[in-house]
């Protein structure tokens, strides 16, 4: 079942100058319920532009977005709020938890924005809690914990109402190599065992190599995309060269990372 389509998206940037940046150009990608998916693609490359879009954030100049068979691109103003809040989950490279509230508080966040009951709140905030491991810091605030908890709250409140589709704009841009093993690991049980949906993007291979799929951008075109086998090393070692390429970001990783 197709869960999220992007159909020819295209996206102009004009300055004040009125000189015209084309950051995306006629991107079409479609996504599988179930899937776990990952976006590559040199500095530049329109990643996070068509991650906006596919987020409902920005608004394509051309082109079209479904997420669960509703063309969002027709959708505005507080429909749109609505749309989203209800189908999308984020998780970002900064955490964006308000630090007035509690970890607890900030995982029910959409469920109180949707006026959910507050037995039904407090159950499903204790459960997405344990299976993220996080249930031993509800009541603490984010500045009380570390960088990898205050992701895994952060994606915790992505998933507490059960979205559509989990966007992530490189998550584990904020974290040490262990937080970051951590939160992968997270989301690839997400994805295995509840069968939520993740469109990542990243320029990190190792964070690439946990997903199922990987398609890579490039000068804001599609340019190709590989599937991962039963070997996340040699799938890692495969975005590597693909990376080499087409003038991708591969950084530096020590052998025991993996």
């Amino acid at each position: 079942m197709t869960v999220l389509e992007a159909e020819g998206l295209t996206k102009v940037y004009t300055s004040h100058g009125h000189v015209a940046t084309k950051a995306l150009s006629n991107f079409s990608l479609t996504v599988q319920q179930g899937e776990f998916v990952g976006i590559m693609g040199p500095s530049g490359s329109g990643k996070t532009t068509l991650l906006n879009l596919l987020a409902t954030i920005d608004q394509p100049t051309a082109g079209k977005v479904r997420v669960d068979g509703v063309e969002t691109t027709r959708l505005r103003g507080s429909q749109l709020a609505l749309f989203r809040r209800r189908k999308l989950g984020f998780v970002f490279q900064d955490f964006n938890l308000l630090d007035t509230l509690t970890i607890a508080e900030n995982i029910a966040l959409p469920l109180v924005l949707d006026e959910r009951d507050p037995r039904d709140i407090k159950d499903a905030v204790r459960r997405v809690a344990a299976e993220l491991g996080i249930e031993g810091i509800l009541e603490k605030y984010p500045y009380e914990v570390s960088g990898g908890q205050q992701q895994r709250a952060a994606a915790a409140r992505a998933i507490v109402h059960e979205p559509v589709v989990l966007l992530a704009d490189e998550p584990t841009g904020n974290l040490d190599s262990k937080a970051a093993r951590g939160l992968m690991e997270t989301f690839a049980h997400l994805n295995e065992t509840r069968g939520t949906t993740i469109v990542m993007v990243t320029h990190d291979p190792f964070a690439a190599s946990f997903c199922r799929r990987i398609v890579f951008i490039r000068d804001g075109q599609r340019h190709s995309e590989l599937h991962r086998g039963e070997s996340r090393q040699l799938f890692f070692q495969r975005i590597l060269d693909a990376l080499s390429l087409i003038g991708g970001e591969s950084g530096e990783l020590a052998p025991s990372r993996l």
